[in-house]
């Protein structure tokens, strides 16, 4: 079993058999990863707070059913992903239109100036170039992108995440993402020339 990248596994068998103290420590770890990913959905903080609010107090109601999770971040990802897409769909349906299919949610990836992918020359073009390549990306192949490159996890718990039947859809969301990328820079000499 995976417990953050400290790799806790304390803390969280801890947690599972009622543990406060134990609950505290997974909250303060968890809540603002998970928060950056849900804030990857949708910019609404408020409901991001909500529902993750729920969710832990879900968490905590039924955790000595939690003491057999293999994978922490993915069970936790896919939990928190499920809730917050609920929410979204509901709040959205009840002002406008009901969401159905996977690319009705949006999906916000954002290349932070300090993330490896960007060099240090010419920082801001290079970011506002990749920027621009991501932003043509589907919502599906962002959060893949997301979670594979920001989040370090593997095919196996993306494809769970995301709700995949098979592992080779998460690895071939990510290799056409990253084709549909090489085909625009190649496409665009002038954005080429710029990186």
């Amino acid at each position: 079993m995976e417990v953050g990248q400290n790799g806790d596994i304390q803390l969280w068998e801890q947690f599972c058999r009622g543990d406060r103290r134990a609950f505290d420590g997974v909250w303060t770890y968890w809540f603002p990863i998970l928060f950056k990913y849900c804030n990857r959905f949708t910019e609404d903080k408020g409901l991001i707070k909500d529902v993750l609010q729920d969710f832990f107090i879900e968490l905590f109601t039924s955790r000595s059913r939690r003491n057999n999770v293999q994978h922490l971040k993915s069970y936790l990802m896919i939990a928190v992903r499920r809730k917050l897409l609920r929410a979204i769909s509901q709040q959205k349906a009840r002002f406008t239109e009901d969401l159905g299919d996977d690319e009705s949610y949006g999906f916000y990836l954002d290349l932070s100036a300090d993330h490896s992918i960007i060099s240090q020359q010419d920082l801001l073009n290079r970011k506002q170039v990749v920027q621009h390549i991501v932003n043509g990306l589907s919502n599906r192949q962002r959060e893949a992108i997301y979670l594979y490159f920001f989040e370090n996890i593997g095919y196996e718990s993306i494809a769970e995440i995301m709700s995949m039947k098979e592992v080779k859809y998460a690895r071939t969301l990510i290799y056409r993402a990253l084709d549909e990328m090489r085909e625009v820079l190649e496409r665009n000499k002038q954005l080429t020339e710029l990186l």
